[in-house]
């Protein structure tokens, strides 16, 4: 792989995770050409093995803009690859991931990096918009927190019930690279990773108040559509193990490891959620007891605070009655539109 690097030290760096996305990259890319701060941005596009147009694509911009957009081709290597590329090739003060079907807010872009170039905390948390796959209708605002000072910069440890998300989070480029941070590779749902991975070697916040990320949600086979979790489930349990490890055996701050036990809280409660979305077979009823046994023995302050109350059901059942409460649950979902179902 040639190494691409800016001839210019950059404010930002822009990972984009692009595995065949040829029908929403011109999307994702174009609020770029319009900020009048784009020679202060470097957009590394990580094609991730593709099979589509989407090197082609990619190309158009970096032929006409060839200080701001490099192309980067590589194996397939899943999502978390693309950050190892992006973090030991960036060049940015600051550094931020955006999926290739994603896209980032024309309005507010120019004003954050004006805002970035000022200011020296480790993480800039802003919040992200949802917007419908087929329509790009905007759904909500998400990451909000009203009762939090807006530009000052903070303690991370003074962070009270705070849980970001891989949308909300921009971070110090020193950061990621003057730290053991690799993220999984050959793996889904590493987002999670990422974010507390970053939160783990971080000391100070500041909260940018306008969305910057937007993020698309309903597109048929995406990771946390019901296609994609039934796909990948396995995947989101291998990152619940491995983070689970990670707060153990790594995080010594206590302060940081409230950060690591809301956020996998969130996500042992999201597993009980994929199982139920599953077909609730006989091998995925054994691989839910499994799951259930080993929170309850290694990890039961996990285990006793799930509040899903067909968990515990299930629970008294014995899990018996699986497949039923798993319907039950998961068409619950559906009609609500929310867990796998949130924008459908």
């Amino acid at each position: 792989m040639k190494p691409i690097i800016s001839t210019t030290k950059k404010v930002l760096t822009v990972s984009i995770a692009a595995y065949n996305v040829a029908s929403t990259l011109d999307e994702a890319l174009k609020p770029f050409l319009n900020c009048r701060n784009l020679p202060d941005i470097e957009v590394l596009i990580i094609n991730d093995g593709s099979k589509d147009d989407t090197a082609n694509i990619a190309n158009t911009y970096v032929e006409k803009y060839p200080d701001s957009f490099f192309l980067i081709n590589k194996e397939n290597g899943g999502w978390g690859s693309t950050l190892n590329v992006g973090i030991k090739l960036g060049n940015g003060k600051y550094f931020k991931q955006l999926d290739g079907d994603d896209y980032y807010s024309y309005e507010n872009l120019d004003e954050f990096i004006d805002f970035l170039k000022l200011t020296d905390a480790d993480l800039v948390y802003t919040p992200f918009v949802t917007f419908e796959d087929e329509t790009g209708g905007i759904l909500q605002v998400k990451g909000q927190y009203s009762t939090i000072p807006q530009r000052k910069q903070m303690k991370l440890g003074e962070m009270y019930d705070f849980a970001p998300a891989m949308h909300t989070l921009t971070v110090k480029m020193d950061v990621l690279k003057n730290n053991p941070i690799y993220i999984t590779e050959h793996c889904f749902y590493t987002d999670v990773e990422f974010v507390l991975k970053a939160c783990n070697f971080s000391k100070t916040i500041i909260f940018y108040e306008f969305p910057i990320y937007y993020y698309r949600l309903a597109r048929s086979g995406q990771s946390m559509s019901i296609k994609g979790v039934r796909n990948h489930y396995k995947d989101h349990l291998k990152m619940v193990y491995t983070m689970l490890e990670y707060e153990r055996k790594i995080v010594v701050n206590e302060e940081i490891r409230d950060i690591f036990h809301l956020r996998l809280s969130g996500a042992c409660e999201m597993q009980y959620i994929f199982f139920f979305a599953l077909q609730c077979n006989g091998e995925q009823k054994k691989e839910l007891i499994q799951f259930d046994n080993i929170l309850k023995k290694q990890y039961p302050e996990y285990y006793y605070e799930i509040k899903n109350k067909a968990v515990r059901l299930l629970r008294k059942l014995d899990f018996k009655g699986y497949k039923i409460i798993g319907y039950l649950q998961t068409a619950r979902d559906k009609r609500k539109k929310i867990n796998v179902f949130e924008g459908c």
